[in-house]
């Protein structure tokens, strides 16, 4: 019979050992029972421990069988191996030198062996970098140089034998450090000296018995280890073939920025060095990134297998590039149906990279080749840069001085402060929207001192003209501009509102900024910062489409990285399209602070 005085909510201690007694008092012969002044008291201590304990364990037993509430890493790489997911390993940072030399060239050509290691300091800690490829370095005369890509990290060496009579025999990587992509399997069978070597493959498609391939999975403990076909699926090698498995192990994002170099190996493998090797970099060390984290494995593990190997859809694209490459921000592709005019048969992805400007031709032909061998056929992947749309923040801001202690510099910080989380929460990415009355209900509940806030964003773009020579702009803002401003004269005060206005810049040895007239004009106007007076036209504004084009633009210098042009928008929200990305800058928030005593 059911006993409603148990209590199956409250599992602590205290709530166990409280029911138990409430249970025992509801029976006859403990109806006047002293338990706590009897030697059963020590019993119900003893039974309330052991439930509470194994209510415990079995809470936890429950919460690391699920994905999704699983904390252990090793819970949830064992879910991501069930997905036919594998996680991202550390991820050595890359830099690019050119390294020269002068010998005497008795032994050239000389073989800059792989391996060979080169040091840096970033923040006061050394680092290693290594030449991932043997290269071979020849010339004509005493000089020699070469260019190459170096990784952080050493190599190391993990050696098994294939065992007979061994069921399951594992083949674990030693080192949790490792860098994946530098992984490389050698097989050695019957004793010869020239091994096989077996390819990483991420499928069982186009597998048979011969194909020399190994798999990589996470094991338990949170390393690697690698695994062989059966004969069926992939080649397994002989019995007694000696294994040999050469890694990069890594440091992770830390070595990021390194921008010195020193040669800890002499080129020549001799004495024929004149003068130690100079080193000139030409590409500062970047994309070093740690182990993927177990709150990005259990958002990438179910999206994966879902993908199932293949870019199909939008998300497919971004799913596959964001779980390769941990470099990148930010991804959208979109359909070539949707431009105009219409590109069928193609898809195109804009990619962000972070704290990179632009987007690499060395990264571009890096993606394609990994999202090809993904895409159906017929379909034809183009990478584009990204375009920033940029948004300025004006507002005004009411507050009590009477609620708050904070002095108008601290407040202004804070909700300065507020608008940044704001753009990182919401924006700063493709295919965003910036709702207006969002970002003022942000900056409102910023601070309990806040009264209203009335908030004005512009939206502009950054030109980057080479000094003193005429050239030509399109600019596409791709939302409808405000239109129903006056037309201005050709003299009028600075103060006076646009629809497009710039940063200043020096023309003709003048003090100038573009603006439109109301009409759909751009032009030149020289400016005092008191009365704007027309030079004259340089281009065309279409208020419906947001374009802007501007011809014969001779810039003789201007302030800072850019001339900026906003524009103001019809609507306040803002929609970031295709290849675009929506983001806020600090220095383009301005708070304008209004005292009010209640």
């Amino acid at each position: 019979m059911a006993n409603t005085s148990i209590n199956l909510v409250d599992l602590d201690f205290a709530s166990l050992k409280g029911s138990f007694k409430n249970y025992l008092r509801d029976q006859n012969q403990f109806k006047d029972y002293d338990f706590e002044g009897s030697n059963i008291n020590i019993l119900l201590d003893l039974l309330s421990y052991n439930s509470y304990k194994n209510a415990f364990y079995l809470n936890m037993l429950l919460s690391e069988s699920f994905l999704d509430s699983a904390q252990l890493r090793n819970s949830i790489l064992s879910h991501a191996k069930e997905l036919n997911y594998l996680p991202r390993s550390a991820r050595s940072s890359k830099a690019k030198v050119r390294i020269e030399f002068e010998a005497t060239g008795e032994s050239a050509p000389y073989i800059i062996q792989k391996g060979s290691p080169l040091t840096t300091l970033v923040k006061n800690e050394s680092y290693t970098f290594t030449i991932p490829e043997t290269i071979t370095v020849s010339s004509a005369n005493t000089t020699y140089s070469f260019e190459t890509d170096i990784f952080e990290g050493t190599y190391i060496q993990d050696t098994y034998t294939y065992r007979q009579g061994i069921e399951n025999q594992r083949f674990k990587l030693t080192n949790r450090n490792i860098d994946t992509e530098s992984l490389t399997v050698s097989v050695f069978e019957d004793g010869n000296e020239v091994s096989d070597a077996y390819k990483l493959s991420t499928s069982l498609l186009d597998l048979d018995e011969t194909s020399k391939v190994f798999f990589l999975q996470p094991t338990e403990t949170g390393y690697f280890e690698v695994l062989f076909g059966d004969n069926n699926l992939g080649r397994r090698p002989k019995i007694n073939s000696t294994i040999v498995m050469e890694y990069r192990t890594s440091s992770g994002e830390l070595p990021n920025g390194a921008r010195e170099f020193s040669v800890d190996f002499d080129p020549t493998g001799s004495d024929e060095l004149n003068f130690t090797p100079e080193v000139n970099t030409l590409e500062n060390s970047r994309d070093g990134a740690e182990e993927e984290s177990i709150e990005s494995i259990r958002y990438m593990a179910p999206r994966h297998f879902q993908t199932q190997e293949r870019a199909i859809t939008a998300s497919d694209y971004s799913i596959a590039l964001k779980g390769q490459f941990p470099e990148i921000n930010a991804v959208h592709a979109y359909g070539g149906e949707d431009l105009s005019p219409p590109q069928f048969g193609k898809v195109f992805i804009a990619v962000d990279i972070t704290n990179v400007d632009g987007f690499p031709e060395s990264k571009k032909i890096e993606y394609r080749n990994f999202i090809d061998r993904r895409s159906p056929f017929g379909i034809r992947p183009v990478f584009v840069d990204p375009e920033f749309s940029y948004l300025s923040v004006r507002s005004k801001v009411r507050y009590d001085v009477n609620v708050t202690s904070a002095s108008r510099e601290t407040l202004k910080s804070i909700i300065k402060n507020a608008i940044v989380d704001f753009n990182e929460e919401y924006l700063n990415d493709f295919n965003v929207i910036l709702r207006n009355s969002k970002l003022e209900t942000e900056i409102d509940d910023s601070d309990a001192s806040i009264i209203s806030s009335v908030t004005r964003t512009r939206i502009y773009k950054k030109i980057n003209p080479r000094l003193g020579l005429s050239e030509n702009f399109r600019i596409n803002f791709g939302v409808p501009i405000i239109d129903t401003i006056p037309e201005k004269e050709d003299l009028h005060r600075a103060t006076d509102v646009h629809a497009l206005v710039s940063s200043l810049f020096i023309f003709n040895s003048e003090q100038v900024l573009l603006e439109d007239d109301g009409s759909g004009n751009v032009r030149i106007m020289k400016t005092d910062g008191f009365i704007n007076e027309k030079i004259k036209n340089v281009g065309k504004i279409d208020y419906n489409t947001g374009q802007i084009e501007i011809d014969g633009l001779v810039v003789d210098s201007f302030q800072g990285s850019s001339i900026k042009l906003f524009v103001t928008p019809v609507d306040p929200d803002v929609v970031a399209s295709q290849n675009s990305i929506l983001t806020i800058e600090d220095d383009e928030i301005i708070i304008d602070l209004e005292e009010v005593r209640r």
